[in-house]
């Protein structure tokens, strides 16, 4: 199936919910199956570009992958402008953006075809995708042309192999209160090392030790499933309206 170009916004207010490692599993997935993946780091860390310059020092990169640092949302906007005007093809654009909410992210959700935040199963993280929410429906009533704008749907981050009761009764209140996805990345060890090392395809191809490398290529398959939500989502938005 065909996805062509889509841009996806990984955004939530709150810091360390996770927006850097989903975005490095969802560029991970994409270019594992042949697509272009540009990444814009918005954020004043630089992660994502320090990711793609230990990735290339590590030998775990692509040339399919490419980071774009950049504080000015004018210049992503203009970045995407020019990717639209390339050949047809299979490219997955992610934004990835600093805590917090600000004009520059009105921009970049008026630019995305979904808005995706992120959540761990904390109470603060609970609330603070909230209030993430609160900031997507109050953009809604601010643009000229609400039912232009992107889709916003959460999706799980870190989540532990055996939850508690506390956490199950988390995750209950964020499908009875927001548009959640089904899919979600565990709290694996290989997205740490992803973090770490770089692209987890090419992790998986120069790892020696084969059993480790099943244990990447299952990161994969999971975060795969979370892309192929986030398509679908493209694709039909009514889906999680």
């Amino acid at each position: 199936m065909r996805n062509g170009i889509r841009v996806v916004l990984v955004m939530n207010r709150k810091g360390g919910s996770g927006k850097s490692t989903l975005c490095r599993a969802l560029a991970s997935v994409a270019a594992s199956r042949g697509e272009t993946v540009t990444i814009f780091d918005t954020d004043t860390s630089k992660s994502c570009l320090k990711w793609m310059t230990e990735g290339k020092a590590s030998g775990n990169w692509s040339p399919s992958v490419e980071v774009i640092a950049t504080l000015e949302a004018q210049r992503v906007t203009e970045a995407i402008d020019q990717i639209y005007e390339q050949a047809d093809q299979e490219h997955l654009i992610l934004i990835d953006t600093f805590g917090g909410g600000s004009e520059a992210q009105d921009l970049l959700a008026i630019a995305a075809h979904r808005i995706v935040a992120p959540m761990m199963l904390s109470r603060g993280d609970l609330a603070e995708t909230i209030e993430t929410a609160n900031w997507y429906l109050k953009l809604r009533s601010r643009v000229a042309e609400p039912s232009k704008l992107a889709g916003f749907s959460v999706t799980l981050s870190r989540v532990p192999v055996r939850i508690s009761e506390t956490e199950r009764g988390i995750a209950e209140e964020l499908f009875c209160t927001l548009p959640a996805c089904d899919a979600f990345l565990s709290n694996r060890s290989a997205y740490l090392r992803m973090d770490k090392e770089g692209l987890l395809g090419e992790i998986a191809v120069n790892i020696p030790n084969r059993a480790l490398a099943i244990h990447i290529q299952n990161a994969i398959s999971e975060a795969g499933e979370v892309l192929d939500e986030i398509d679908r989502l493209i694709s039909s938005p009514a889906e999680a309206e």
